[in-house]
């Protein structure tokens, strides 16, 4: 099952291996990146970074979706990290188990603005949050799981000021 698809430019830190993957009781942390399967650095980081009774799994995003797409997975319970909005929205159009998207870390590049103290984002990641809201799913920021959630109309709301 899959818990929830977080988008967080870091993909995995601190809040992700120790906070989320707790409080989802996942048993799989799924990584759907096109750039971490080559990258045996970034890999090994990761695996250092994950909790020890967790499995880490890092996919392409076609490779994620075959994962997420595999009944044999059902039984477990799935937190899946994409680095983008894009990524996610890739990954929900070709996964209908995907129910929630949760946007985390994504910092501050050219030509985005600030939403929340860890959010920047650009007209381009507007466009994919609504098509994700459009799809049904229920899309909302949210840093770590003790903090409020900001719905996707406050989420609207803040881009446009």
């Amino acid at each position: 099952m899959i818990k929830l698809l977080r988008v967080d430019d870091r993909l995995i830190h601190g809040q992700v291996a120790v906070s989320w993957t707790s409080y989802l009781s996942a048993d799989t942390i799924l990584v759907a990146n096109d750039n971490a399967i080559t990258d045996k650095l970034i890999q090994m980081a990761f695996q250092m970074a994950k909790p020890p009774q967790v499995t880490l799994s890092i996919k392409s995003l076609d490779g994620a979706v075959a994962v997420m797409n595999n009944p044999k997975h059902a039984g477990r319970t799935i937190f899946v990290v994409t680095a983008s909005i894009q990524d996610a929205l890739y990954l929900m159009e070709r996964c209908e188990a995907v129910k929630d998207i949760c946007l985390g870390g994504i910092r501050k590049t050219p030509g985005k603005k600030m939403v929340e103290r860890q959010v920047y984002l650009d007209d381009r990641d507007m466009e994919g949050i609504e098509k994700i809201h459009v799809m049904g799913k229920e899309i909302y920021l949210q840093a770590v799981p003790t903090e409020k959630k900001l719905q996707y109309g406050d989420i609207v709301k803040e881009f446009k000021k």
